[in-house]
């Protein structure tokens, strides 16, 4: 079987999508001899954040010099953006070769998609003989298959309300999942220094290092301090929180990586973040595309909003999954936008209907059959200019991404 074989035949091979718990995945791992791996192993968990933290980490290992494996989720637009070996994605054949092995190797043991995701990325940095393995938890991080490693040092990021039906219904509770990734005697660095009270005793409660932002380090726009070395100037990409970067930088060092500014600097400057706050120009319409998916990280994306250039209409392609709490996101972001498009079908059987989030927006709103129709309607609102924001889940972004990719194969290249 080729790769797009297997990922349709591993989304049916388990009765649940979503199935938390560590035991299947913890029996195949010790079959296969994962459990104990040479690898420095950094997770990081949150509700807001993971991805970039680990793209900043990625990105400094890879311009110190060190072997790197990187796994996070979900993906835009190709599966295999989720493992990542030297900050490249690893091939097919690769990925085809690690999900034979599990496979044969878990026999009779039920797997869900991302256990089988989460079990191939560490067969390949095993394979790879990586130095460091920054692993991203998919869902809480208590009960989540990349908990079956033990972390060296663990990261939690920005913490606020989201998969309430797996994690419990307020912060404080689930920041009680997001913690269960750190272990006793070990580092684990609180990103927001407004964290909920919760974080902090509970990882007291398990004997676990706090290392809390704005108190054991310090960060703003143009610098990043820890305690024992001097300040360093820095340069963030688009999509890059200084939370965030500051987060990445401190864990590496805590994990025994030197950082200057030259290195920070190179990191920095390879790091792409596609769909976080992503900038693109399609002739006189400026596009951003950005992975918020819930209200919080909405809140972010109006901050960027209100930053840049005033443009005289802002339309915006927007499809939420139905566990979100979209109202709130439109609440965010309402003041900047002018029209709205709403895709059908967007994320299969979890997306929200587009007749439901209609019903929280006090504009225009236009409900569209597919994407595409939504995509053209969208450029159409716009052909005197303006501002297209696609946003909304990693399914809209990855639309969002292959529209603009189709309609660059259609134009010549004078008119791109």
């Amino acid at each position: 079987m080729d790769l797009a074989a297997w990922l349709e035949r591993l989304e049916q091979l388990h009765p649940s999508a979503i199935d938390l718990g560590l035991a299947r995945c913890g029996e195949v791992a010790q079959r296969l001899e994962l459990l104990n791996t040479c690898a420095t192993t950094i997770t990081v968990a949150g509700t807001n954040g993971k991805g970039s933290t680990v793209a900043v980490m990625e990105a400094i290992l890879s311009a110190s010099g060190v072997r790197v494996g990187a796994f996070t989720s979900p993906h835009l637009v190709r599966y295999n953006e989720r493992i990542r070996v030297d900050g490249a994605e690893v091939s097919d054949e690769l990925i085809v070769e690690a999900f034979e092995a599990i496979d044969q190797a878990r026999a009779t043991v039920s797997l869900s998609y991302f256990e089988f995701n989460t079990l191939a990325a560490l067969w390949i940095f095993k394979k790879l003989d990586v130095t460091f393995q920054l692993l991203e938890v998919g869902l809480g991080g208590r009960l989540d298959a990349v908990n079956i490693i033990d972390a060296d040092v663990a990261v939690v990021t920005a913490i606020g309300l989201d998969h309430q039906e797996w994690l419990g219904a307020d912060v404080e509770t689930i920041a009680l999942e997001k913690c269960g990734i750190t272990r006793d005697g070990r580092p684990c660095v609180v990103a927001d220094s407004a964290a909920p009270a919760s974080v902090s005793s509970e990882l007291q409660r398990i004997g676990a290092h706090e290392i809390l932002a704005l108190r054991d380090y310090v960060y703003d726009e143009t610098q990043f301090k820890s305690t024992d070395n001097e300040a360093i100037d820095w340069s963030l990409p688009a999509g890059v929180l200084p939370l965030n970067a500051a987060a990445g930088l401190i864990a590496l060092e805590t994990a025994g990586i030197g950082i200057n500014e030259e290195i920070v600097a190179a990191g920095m400057g390879s790091i792409v973040l596609n769909g976080r706050r992503e900038s693109l120009q399609l002739g006189n319409i400026h596009i951003v595309l950005d992975v918020a998916h819930n209200p919080d990280a909405a809140v972010e994306l109006a901050k960027f909003l209100d930053r840049q250039p005033a443009v005289q209409t802002t339309t915006a392609i927007f499809a939420v999954m139905s566990d979100k709490d979209c109202r709130d996101m439109i609440v965010a972001v309402e003041p900047f936008i002018d029209q709205w498009y709403l895709p059908t079908g967007v994320g299969g059987e979890r997306g929200q209907s587009p007749e439901v989030v209609a019903g929280f927006i006090s504009g225009t709103a236009h409900v569209k059959s597919t994407f595409e129709s939504a995509f053209e309607g969208a450029l159409g609102s716009l052909v005197d200019g303006g501002r297209l924001i696609v946003f909304g889940s990693f399914f809209t972004v990855g639309e969002g991404i292959k529209a603009l990719e189709c309609l660059r194969l259609a134009q010549p290249d004078d008119q791109t």
